[in-house]
């Protein structure tokens, strides 16, 4: 975590070396970078600590010991703030099965200047008054903290895997309050809308849906995660926190796919690897029976677990290629 923050504290400060006991204010930090400087911890760590903390915590040591402090002490924040500034419309990316969104530190910097972005994590606790049980309670928590974070603010949602569902829902309760937004995107979605999120729940080890490729992709999360030095969802390493992850997306699965969702009239693209646009153009598929308008598709890698192994150029290039046929 230290060598995190020390990577986090020199960008910021655009410095080339710093030492754990050197004073943040003393290097050049003002009240502008200290925003920066929280705002980058709470995208690194999922916590969220107040920017005053740095006068009682100035340097790497003593900040470090309270990021350790704050985690998994306090429910992270279901929004986190990617690339917040901007005046384009934004962007709000609802996570997949496992609940985090490491996925969007790739599309930094990648899409239009000027286009804020935001991530949609899942809790890691009980939801306030009992945990959620069905989609529409998620998406409602997620709708009044998009509204909160930008009241009555032109957006687009985006749904990653299975996350596509709660965005179509999101979608529906927001077109509901007046507030329809200008689009949803899928990336990578569920083919066949019930029944099949996150593979069918009896198959056989090793499959699609088995606990044992649950844990593949729980273990591939995690190594990101240790390799960029954070992760906003699953805090820990070794076998503990790869269960951990593992029982958030099987109790995460089971929500899903009790949802039916309903039609919705509003413009939809999908961003697919080419085995799902291919079942996806099926005239057969139940996509089509809740779509009022035609969907815009894109090819963009050849397995689900591609999709973001090129840091998420090719998500990326669709992304801006659809915004731009939106003039958005």
């Amino acid at each position: 975590m230290a060598r995190r923050l020390l990577e986090i504290w020199k960008a910021i400060l655009d410095l080339d070396e710093v030492g754990a006991r050197d004073d943040f204010f003393e290097q050049g930090g003002d009240s502008l970078a200290a925003t920066a400087l929280m705002a980058e911890i709470e995208l690194a760590f999922g916590v969220k600590l107040p920017i005053s903390m740095l006068l009682e915590a100035p340097t790497i040591a003593q900040l470090t010991d309270r990021v350790l402090a704050a985690i998994g002490k306090t429910e992270p924040p279901l929004l986190i703030p990617i690339e917040p500034g901007g005046d384009r419309t934004p962007i709000f990316f609802v996570h997949g099965l496992h609940g985090q969104v490491l996925f969007t530190r790739h599309l930094r910097g990648q899409l239009d200047e000027g286009r804020p972005l935001f991530g949609l994590q899942g809790r890691t606790g009980p939801r306030p008054g009992g945990e959620a049980e069905t989609v529409a309670e998620i998406a409602a928590d997620y709708v009044a903290a998009v509204r909160a974070a930008r009241p009555g603010s032109r957006l687009i949602l985006a749904g990653y895997c299975a996350g596509t569902l709660i965005a179509w829902e999101m979608a529906r309760q927001l077109t509901e309050l007046g507030e329809p937004p200008e689009a949803v995107i899928g990336i990578d979605p569920p083919v066949l809308l019930q029944g099949d999120v996150g593979g069918p729940t009896n198959a056989p080890e090793g499959a699609y849906g088995s606990p044992l490729a649950f844990r593949d992709e729980a273990r591939l999360l995690i190594t990101s995660a240790a390799q960029q030095h954070a992760d906003p969802m699953i805090v820990g390493r070794g076998d503990d926190a790869v269960e951990r992850a593992v029982d958030r997306a099987e109790r995460m699965r089971l929500i899903l796919n009790r949802y039916r969702p309903e039609p919705w009239a509003g413009k939809v693209a999908f961003i697919c690897s080419a085995p799902r646009v291919k079942r996806l153009r099926e005239p057969s598929n139940p996509w089509r029976t809740i779509l009022a308008r035609s969907i815009r598709l894109y090819a963009v890698g050849d397995g689900h677990l591609e999709l973001f192994r090129d840091r998420g150029q090719r998500v990326a290039q669709a992304l801006k290629r659809y915004l731009k046929e939106l003039e958005l």
